[in-house]
């Protein structure tokens, strides 16, 4: 079962760290903390999906990581409520 879809909001008590992996309690991997390969004591979080963000001191990359992992699990439930806004028109069709 995914754990998007349950119609819950996630937080930050959803969430544990092992190491250097962001987990949610289930055990899921949601990210994870690795060193940057040219520059010590500089990190750079990788999400499952593959992407690699820019290089941050460890706080820094751990909070990102929250913050990444968090908007992930939630954002379907922003996208649920979202409603289709009408097509704009361009500036150059706004003039004729």
């Amino acid at each position: 079962m995914s754990d998007r879809g349950s119609g819950r909001i996630y937080g930050r008590g959803d969430l544990k760290w092992k190491d250097r992996e962001l987990r949610l309690v289930t055990g899921r991997l949601l990210a994870t903390v690795e060193p940057d390969t040219n520059w010590a004591g500089m990190y750079r979080v990788r999400l499952p999906d593959g992407h690699v963000t820019d290089m941050v001191n460890i706080s820094r990359a751990k909070d990102a990581a929250i913050s990444l992992a968090l908007t992930d699990l939630n954002s379907f439930k922003t996208q649920a409520r979202r409603v289709e806004a009408p097509p704009m028109r361009h500036f150059s069709e706004a003039a004729e």
